[in-house]
């Protein structure tokens, strides 16, 4: 794992992640909601409510940090496999341990899971600093938002990564993309049909679907709540079978 470490230039991204999420931290600190009345940082919206442009900037960092870390669950598993593969060396060595295929693969689905958590953990920690030093208002309203959406993000990142990284370690990185993109435009097409061929004329009444939308969630809230609580299970025996058929397929390949 830690050859891994190194194969996604793990130092370097620790160094970043930690510093942009430090420095923000320290900025909101410094600069909290409450003075953004006499920096000059409130407007005032068509309906007369008051909006903390001063929280809004730390929520939009907040945001893009949190699209950047996503982004950094696809490059690993890409990585991961194009270390081993690209390097006749690294290669070599590999095949003169007594590791067996089942060790190779648990080594980067436990690596993956590991950074996965330890981004999560970034980002509630980000989250919880944050909130401390904004107004009520949009600001807050949207970094709870993102504190509820943890879960499902997480969910989202070990999804993607029970899809990729078989495909990465059995395919290599070239055909494992080709495979991921023909996966991606099958789902496109598939989208499409449904827009041509399917009702969808309860798009153009917008208005009475958001209604009808917060209606069905206040009714089952509950349920709601407890299904994304519980999604996180579904995903992680998902991420199990998908470690069970790639160890299977990769010990075919060196038989």
């Amino acid at each position: 794992m830690y050859k891994d470490f190194v194969a996604i230039k793990g130092k370097r991204i620790c160094i970043i992640l930690l510093s942009a999420i430090a420095l923000l931290c320290f900025l909101r600190v410094i600069f909290p909601g409450s003075i953004a009345e006499k920096m000059d940082f409130v407007a005032y919206n068509e309906a007369g409510t008051e909006i903390n442009i001063l929280d809004l900037m730390f929520v939009t960092v907040y945001i893009c940090i949190i699209v950047i870390m996503v982004g950094f669950v696809d490059v690993w598993c890409a990585r991961l496999s194009e270390s081993d593969a690209s390097c006749a060396r690294i290669k070599n060595y590999m095949s003169s341990l007594p590791v067996s295929a089942n060790s190779y693969v648990a080594s980067k689905y436990v690596f993956i899971t590991i950074a996965t958590y330890i981004l999560i953990s970034l980002l509630s920690i980000a989250g919880i600093i944050l909130a401390a030093f904004t107004e009520p208002g949009m600001g807050l309203d949207l970094i709870r938002m993102c504190e509820v959406l943890v879960i499902p993000v997480t969910s989202l990142l070990i999804l993607v990564a029970s899809v990729e990284l078989p495909l990465y370690i059995l395919l290599g990185r070239e055909k494992g993309n080709l495979t991921k993109v023909a996966l991606m435009l099958l789902f496109a097409f598939i989208i499409i049909g449904i827009m041509l061929f399917a009702d969808v004329s309860w798009l153009s009444e917008r208005q009475e679907f958001l209604v009808r939308f917060f209606n069905w969630y206040t009714k089952y809230q509950t349920e709601i709540t407890l299904a994304s609580y519980l999604s996180p299970i579904a995903d992680l025996v998902i991420f199990y079978l998908s470690y069970r058929i790639t160890v299977y397929f990769k010990a075919r390949q060196e038989a």
